[in-house]
């Protein structure tokens, strides 16, 4: 007798044991699944960050190109509206300002590739190449009408974005200082920037760009030397 109760005790207690880790596994679940809810329903967020990784000024050609990483890091697409290389420099206004580079290198290369407006996936990236005409005697110019005493001429970039509640951003950035000699021709450029860029705020930013020292995210920049 003792012996038959001790094993319908092993068994009644190897079937709460059963039962109860049945029932965490079905809490665990649960919770998972309202986590998952949570994050793809309700929970959001909002992020847009703009890199650029690479800008390439052949000076003699007058031929410049930059790519521009967009990291989505958020649960929400994102619309890249538009992105376009541009020279500080003065034109019809009294203060410098960003000027859009829109002149093709070739006829069959466009300024922008792939063609905006495109939508960024939640927790995609996108790159962008950028690729321009920029005549040297057009940014030495520009030196000397707009950034006297900056050691300089400056390329950045402008882009236009817009999140998934439909709100519009815009921001303006140097990522290029264009180096001058003494004799006014371009020896070279070094960037301007060292830091990735939010794309849902707005920003216009003047050069000579952030102080930051160079890290991971300060693109790879070079140019030619003007003969």
């Amino acid at each position: 007798m003792a012996e038959e109760r001790d094993k319908r005790e092993e068994s009644s207690a190897g079937s709460r044991a059963r039962m109860e880790m049945t029932t965490i596994l079905a809490v665990c679940a649960l919770g998972v699944s309202g986590l998952s809810f949570y994050r793809s329903y309700i929970y959001t967020k909002q992020q847009l960050d703009i890199t650029v990784t690479e800008v390439s000024y052949v000076t003699n050609q007058g031929e410049l190109y930059m790519t521009v990483a967009f990291a989505n890091g958020g649960n929400r697409d994102a619309a890249l509206l538009r992105v376009e290389p541009a020279l500080w420099a003065q034109r019809s206004k009294k203060d410098a300002e960003w000027i859009p580079l829109i002149e093709r290198v070739d006829p069959n290369i466009p300024v922008t590739a792939p063609k905006t407006p495109t939508v960024i996936r939640a927790g995609g990236m996108e790159m962008v190449t950028l690729s321009a005409r920029l005549d040297p005697l057009q940014a030495e110019q520009a030196l000397a009408t707009a950034a006297a005493g900056q050691g300089g001429a400056f390329v950045g970039i402008r882009v236009a974005t817009m999140n998934s509640d439909g709100n519009l951003y815009l921001l303006h950035h140097p990522v290029a200082r264009l180096l001058i000699d003494a004799t006014g021709r371009i020896r070279g450029a070094e960037p301007a920037i060292h830091q990735s860029l939010s794309g849902f705020s707005d920003l216009d930013g003047a050069p000579p760009g952030d102080r930051l020292q160079s890290n991971k995210k300060t693109p790879f920049v070079w140019a030619d030397q003007q003969s």
